[in-house]
């Protein structure tokens, strides 16, 4: 999704700077009395790019400040984007790589584990009144392909708060919405509009580190098997004459699902439910299974082009998406799933079933 002049925002981030300037960010109002903190916990705000991107429109300009005198700029611009975010497909990084989207000027968001500079350093001098720029730097990795370098800079100056020296220092997870400024053959450039940490989970567990990811154990028609059984090669190598279906059988009898639905072509997952119990919580899950056709470890390649299959996985009407192969899991993939369940427009929890605990759950409830 570009910063387009059709969309009333200007292409490029030469337009974007010759916008008024909207004022320095103010620290964060922690009373105010609007509603609760937005999901969108920010260190760092780009004022005139957010202001390009939610405020085309003289209305909007109006609305805007209106609430800025109200609560401050950086409230402001935490909960329209929040809003702005849940009616646009802003795609993440990955999935824009994969599709051949990842163009300079397009939006995306991306969460990952950053090498920062020293921003606290960066940030003193800036107030200072030298000219100096902070930078950030992760390796994403697609399969068995090179990784691909993240990278960007941004002006220490717009930071939020204080806490962001800490919060942007070392090697420290972190996501950002960006404008794609430049990219090569293995590195993307990203040219940040917003640095935050999700606070995703409902009141009042936003800040549960865990909360998006369900654990097998957490499942309460799980609760008689041994979650930490050994799983040796031999163990796992009996998956591989277990066809995918057997899987898809067993888990709606362990769920209590009584619809077990045939495979066909248009599918967007394997199977549904609306009972799954977690920690004594009713749940609707959509699964999608992957059988012992390609007994190795799973890549995004596994699940169909670009792992388009996660995508459609995602489009499903549950609360829980969950990803359950034969064998092992690759972290990417993980990510991919976390980044389908992560999607402002309809934020989901997932659970992961990888081989090992596939041979938990089916040894263990005498499936297997």
């Amino acid at each position: 999704m570009p910063l387009s002049s059709g969309g009333g925002v200007p292409d490029t981030a030469v337009a974007l700077t010759d916008l008024e300037p909207a004022g320095a960010p103010v620290e964060r109002c922690d009373d105010s009395p609007v509603r609760p903190d937005p999901a969108i916990n920010a260190w760092f705000m780009h004022p005139r790019m957010l202001d390009a991107l939610l405020y085309g429109t003289r209305r909007a300009r109006l609305r805007a400040g209106a609430l800025q005198r109200v609560r401050g700029d950086i409230e402001t611009y935490a909960r329209d984007l929040e809003d702005w975010l849940t009616e646009h497909d802003v795609p993440p990084v990955r999935r824009a790589i994969l599709g051949g989207a990842c163009r300079p000027g397009e939006l995306v968001t991306v969460q990952m584990s950053w090498r920062w500079s020293d921003v606290a350093r960066e940030r003193a001098r800036a107030h200072a009144g030298q000219e100096v720029r902070s930078t950030f730097e992760a390796q994403l990795h697609n399969d068995n392909a090179e990784a691909v370098v993240i990278h960007g800079n941004f002006d220490p100056a717009k930071l939020t708060c204080s806490t962001a020296n800490v919060e942007l220092a070392g090697t420290r997870e972190q996501w950002i919405l960006g404008q794609v400024a430049t990219i090569g053959r293995h590195n993307v450039e990203i040219r940040p509009l917003a640095i935050a940490t999700l606070l995703l989970a409902p009141p009042p567990s936003q800040w549960a580190p865990d909360w998006q990811r369900i654990h097998p154990r957490h499942v309460d028609q799980w609760a008689q098997v041994d979650w930490d059984l050994d799983v040796s090669e031999d163990r796992l190598a009996r998956l591989k004459t277990v066809p995918e279906r057997q899987v898809k059988e067993a888990l709606a009898a362990l769920i209590g699902e009584p619809v077990v639905p045939t495979d066909w072509g248009g599918e967007i997952n394997d199977l549904y439910t609306s009972r799954l119990l977690v920690n004594g919580r009713q749940h609707s899950a959509a699964f999608l299974l992957k059988g012992p056709a390609r007994f190795s470890p799973m890549k995004i390649g596994h699940l169909g082009k670009n792992g388009d299959q996660l995508t459609r996985l995602g489009t499903s009407p549950a609360e829980v998406l969950v990803l359950q192969h034969c064998h092992y899991i690759r972290p990417e993939v993980i990510s991919y799933l976390q980044d389908v369940a992560s999607n402002f427009r309809n934020v989901r929890r997932y659970l992961v079933l990888d081989g090992p605990d596939t041979y938990r759950l089916l040894s263990g409830s005498g499936h297997l």
